[in-house]
């Protein structure tokens, strides 16, 4: 009979070490969720911890842009040259395209070797951003 009480007895305090928390107020908060039209259940920190993310990548001037970006041979075809220049002075710069597609255009304004600012026209949607190399998005415009 001591053996089976001796036994529950360090079953239960081994249970209870496993699974509670030492201290209650160190507790998480609870994350609110949000059901997605799919049915999908995604919690709104995750989301805001993916956009920051997003937006903190996005708002940077990446090497591999400076090592495929070509020379511009004739800065007038670019529109968002003109609304940049309400944040900096474009001719001051050598102008690099980093991409041309369909969807989007980066141009590079290069002291140099170096990028100082970058604009991205999102096409289909008419946005603009303009991206310092040390202060990150210094502007956003729809062109």
């Amino acid at each position: 009979m001591k053996k089976n009480l001796f036994l529950i007895g360090a079953a239960a305090m081994f249970l209870s070490g496993c699974g509670g928390q030492q201290n209650p107020e160190e507790a998480l908060p609870d994350v609110p969720e949000e059901v997605e039209a799919d049915g999908d259940v995604q919690s709104l920190a995750q989301e805001s911890e993916e956009m920051s993310e997003n937006e903190s990548g996005e708002h940077k001037i990446h090497a591999q842009e400076v090592d495929h970006a070509q020379p511009v041979s004739d800065p007038s075809n670019y529109e968002e040259l003109t609304h940049a220049k309400e944040h900096f002075t474009p001719e001051d710069y050598e102008i690099r395209v980093a991409n041309d597609n369909p969807g989007n255009r980066v141009l590079l304004f290069m002291d140099g070797d170096e990028p100082v600012f970058k604009t991205v026209l999102i096409k289909n949607q008419g946005l603009l951003k303009i991206i310092s190399s040390d202060k990150g998005l210094i502007g956003q415009t729809k062109i």
